[in-house]
């Protein structure tokens, strides 16, 4: 398994976003999707990550650096492909994004994730996430679940 920037014009990255769009399209109202595009992962303000085997890329996460009243960074795109869930990978790719966001300096880490997304939500709260209000250009939605996690400098 290998890590991997995420490239807008790599097909194994074209295939895991179809990927991830079909699941939370099948979980919750195309309205309330806010997700990472595939020309944004040009954006300098992007860090984007997979782990990539003979399968493609089997676990991704993004961290995106985002600023309303305080700077910080939002984890957009974390995902692992269904056949290898359980084996920790997200736990992984979130720890390399924390890493980053340290080594970059960014002093808050933010979330929206869906109320369905339980195992999700378990691993945000199990690295220290505490729920909190709506921000930047999310609204209160009964669709989405507002995290953060403030890291010390």
């Amino acid at each position: 398994m290998q890590l991997v920037d995420l490239k807008p014009n790599d097909q194994d990255v074209i295939n895991v976003f179809s990927d991830i769009d079909r699941l939370i399209n099948s979980l919750y109202p195309v309205a309330t999707a806010q997700s990472l595009t595939l020309n944004e992962l040009n954006e300098p303000s992007v860090y984007a990550i997979g782990l990539k085997n003979d399968d493609g890329i089997i676990a991704c996460g993004a961290i995106v650096k985002q600023f309303d009243k305080t700077p910080y960074g939002e984890v957009r795109r974390l995902y692992v492909s269904p056949s290898y869930r359980g084996k920790g990978l997200s736990r992984r790719i979130m720890q390399i994004l924390l890493h980053h966001a340290g080594e970059e300096k960014i002093p808050l880490i933010r979330l929206e994730t869906g109320p369905k997304q339980i195992q999700s939500i378990k691993l945000y709260e199990n690295l220290g996430f505490k729920r909190c209000a709506s921000f930047g250009p999310y609204l209160e939605n009964p669709q989405s679940v507002f995290m953060e996690l403030g890291l010390s400098q």
